[in-house]
C-alpha cells in the first residue's frame, strides 16, 4: 500500500509541471483601422499608411501568430504590413459577427492575435471577452491599441495603450504635473 502511495504522490508531482504547462495564455492586441480617405468603404490615406506601418513595426515582436479583420478595405489594408511581414493570412469577420469573432479569439489556434476592426465593434469585443469596457473612441481617434491576456478562457482587464502618435490622431490632455510636496525648513540652530 506504501508503494502505491508513493507512485500516485510521485506520478502527481511529475504531472504539476506538465499541467501548469498546459495552460495556455495569449495576447490579443486590438485597434481601430487607421485614417481613410473618406467614409465608407475607404482606402487608408497617406497618414492611415503610415500608421499601419507604424503598428508592424510596434507588433513585430509580439508573436503573433492570427490577424482578425473585418470586412472593409480599411481594416485589411490596416493589418497588411504585418501580415506580410509575419506571412499570416488574415481571417476576415464582418463587424456583425462579433459572436464569432469572440469564439474564434477563446477557443481558436494559439498563439498572440492582432484585431483590426471600427471602434464601435472592439468596444462590443471587449465586452464579451469580459475584459471591461473603454470609453469610446472619438471620430478623429486611431492611436489606441488594447491589451488583453486570455488564460483558460478567462480575460485579464484591458490595458490601453497609445502608439505611433501622429497623422490626425486626437489629442491627448497632457497629464497634471505632480503635485509638489511642501519644502519643511529645518530649525535655526541656536549658538
Amino acid at each position: 500500500m506504501k508503494t502505491l502511495f508513493s507512485a500516485v504522490i510521485f506520478s502527481v508531482l511529475l504531472l504539476c509541471p506538465w499541467a501548469a504547462a498546459q495552460q495556455s495564455s495569449r495576447v490579443i492586441f486590438l485597434v481601430r483601422h487607421a485614417e481613410a480617405s473618406s467614409t465608407g468603404d475607404a482606402s487608408l490615406d497617406p497618414a492611415g499608411q503610415q500608421r499601419a506601418q507604424c503598428l508592424s513595426r510596434t507588433l513585430s515582436d509580439a508573436g503573433v501568430t492570427q490577424i482578425f479583420v473585418n470586412e472593409t478595405k480599411r481594416a485589411q489594408q490596416t493589418a497588411e504590413p504585418l501580415a506580410r511581414a509575419m506571412k499570416i493570412t488574415p481571417a476576415m469577420t464582418p463587424s456583425l459577427q462579433v459572436a464569432t469573432l469572440v469564439r474564434n479569439l477563446l477557443y481558436g489556434a494559439k498563439g498572440n492575435a492582432l484585431v483590426v476592426d471600427s471602434g464601435n465593434s472592439l468596444s462590443t469585443i471587449i465586452a464579451r471577452l469580459h475584459a471591461g469596457s473603454i470609453r469610446p473612441i472619438g471620430e478623429n481617434e486611431y492611436n489606441r491599441l488594447f491589451v488583453i491576456t486570455l488564460t483558460e478562457g478567462s480575460a485579464t482587464p484591458v490595458a490601453t495603450l497609445r502608439y505611433c502618435d501622429g497623422g490626425a490622431s486626437a489629442p491627448v490632455a497632457p497629464a497634471a504635473p505632480p503635485a509638489k510636496a511642501p519644502v519643511k525648513k529645518a530649525p535655526a540652530k541656536k549658538g
